[in-house]
């Protein structure tokens, strides 16, 4: 089962990295995850830098210009980046269960 970890950010690095740190150890890992950022400065795009060197899975980063909140149009763009069969949405400020992904995928229906 191919999932992507689709997540919402917005200026706020150091959440987002205790999001990162929370998929790190997932028991399954998902296939991919998808920074959806919905016009964060400079400093969301080099933690992610840092991290995508040594990710276990693809990190893409997904942005447009701060324009006001434009949550659903990031969503859209990130929603285009990703090859999963199954999108997981997650907002900046949550943190992922160890053994989330393995559980969806358990109970994930076709269609």
């Amino acid at each position: 089962m191919n999932i992507s970890a689709i997540i919402v950010t917005y200026n706020w690095p150091e959440a987002l990295e205790l999001i990162l740190k929370s998929i790190l150890q997932q028991k399954v890992l998902p296939a991919e995850v998808v920074i959806a950022d919905d016009g964060s400065g400079p400093e969301t795009a080099r933690m992610l830098e840092r991290y995508r060197q040594n990710f276990p899975v693809p990190l893409k980063h997904v942005w447009h210009e701060d324009s006001g909140f434009r949550g659903a149009a990031i969503r859209n763009l990130a929603i285009g980046a990703a090859s999963g069969d199954y999108l997981v949405f997650s907002d900046g400020d949550l943190l992922f269960h160890p053994c989330f992904f393995q559980d969806f995928a358990q109970r994930a229906e076709k269609k």
